[in-house]
C-alpha cells in the first residue's frame, strides 16, 4: 500500500480505509454493523452538470449538413480530405464531449446515441481520409448496423423524449439511404440520403435549441414536447430524482 495514508474512521466499527493520491486503495468493510445500520450511515454524493444535449444536436447538425453538402457535390470530390480533418476534429470530439457529459449525467440513452454517433464519425472520417470518397462495402455494413442501434435507441427514447425521437428517426432513415450509397446503389440514393441528411440536420438544429433554451430557464418548455419521465425530470421533486438512485450504475455493486 506504498503512498497511501490511513484515515481514522469515521463509522463505528469500522476497520479502516486507506486513501492514496489515485483514490481508495483499501476498504476494509465494517467488521459488526447490520445492513440497515451501515446503510444509515452512506452517502451517495450526486454534482450538477450542464445539460449536454444541445452541444450532442448542434455538433450532429454541423456533421450531417456537411456531409449531405458533400453528397450532393456542393462540396467538391478534391476536398474530401479536409471534410474528413473536419468530421475527426470538430464534430466527432464535441459528440465525445456530450457523450461522456451525458453518462455522468446519469442518462443512458443519450449517452450510448452520442458515443455511437461520435465513433460513427471517427470511421467515417478515417475512410474518407485513407481511401478517399469511393463507396465502402465495409461503410455500409458499419452505417447497417448503426441503423439498427438507431431503431433500438429510438424505440426506448420516443416515449419520454419524442423531439429527440424525431432526430433519431431521420437519423435511422439517413443512415439506411447512406448505407445503400456505400453498398453501391445508384440512381436516386445520394440524393435522398442528402435530403434526409438535412431533415437531421433541421431537426437536429430545433431539438438544441429547444433543449438549450429549456436549459436556461429551468423549467419545461411546451416546444422540448416532454413526457413521462423525462417530464418528470425536469418537474419532479427532488425526492423524485433520488428515489431509485441506490439501484444505479456506479452505486449497485454490478453493471
Amino acid at each position: 500500500m506504498h503512498g497511501c495514508r490511513r484515515l481514522t474512521p469515521l463509522l463505528p466499527d469500522a476497520k479502516q480505509i486507506l486513501w492514496g493520491a489515485d483514490g481508495v486503495c483499501q476498504f476494509d468493510v465494517l467488521s459488526s454493523m447490520d445492513s440497515r445500520e451501515a446503510a444509515s450511515h452512506v452517502r451517495i454524493v450526486v454534482k450538477p452538470y450542464a445539460s449536454a444535449l444541445p452541444l450532442g444536436c448542434f455538433s450532429f447538425a454541423i456533421g450531417n449538413a456537411l456531409y449531405s453538402a458533400f453528397l450532393l457535390h456542393w462540396l467538391p470530390a478534391s476536398e474530401h480530405k479536409l471534410l474528413a480533418v473536419t468530421l475527426l476534429s470538430f464534430v466527432a470530439p464535441l459528440e465525445s464531449i456530450a457523450c461522456w457529459m451525458a453518462f455522468l449525467s446519469r442518462d443512458t440513452g443519450a449517452a450510448t446515441a452520442m458515443g455511437i454517433f461520435a465513433a460513427s464519425w471517427v470511421a467515417q472520417g478515417v475512410v474518407l481520409l485513407e481511401f478517399g470518397a469511393a463507396p465502402s462495402p465495409t461503410i455500409g455494413v458499419l452505417l447497417i448496423n448503426l441503423a439498427v442501434c438507431l431503431a433500438i435507441i429510438l424505440f426506448i427514447t420516443y416515449r419520454g423524449k419524442p423531439l429527440l425521437a424525431v432526430v433519431i428517426a431521420f437519423a435511422l432513415l439517413r443512415t439506411g439511404a447512406a448505407a445503400a450509397v456505400e453498398l453501391g446503389a445508384k440512381g436516386p440514393f445520394p440524393a435522398i440520403a442528402a435530403g434526409l441528411g438535412f431533415c437531421v440536420c433541421l431537426s437536429a438544429f430545433y431539438a438544441g435549441l429547444a433543449l438549450l433554451v429549456e436549459d436556461v430557464k429551468g423549467k419545461i418548455m411546451p416546444f422540448t414536447l416532454r413526457s413521462a419521465d423525462a417530464e418528470n425530470a425536469m418537474a419532479g421533486s427532488f425526492e423524485d430524482q433520488m428515489s431509485h438512485v441506490v439501484n444505479e450504475a456506479g452505486v449497485r455493486h454490478q453493471l
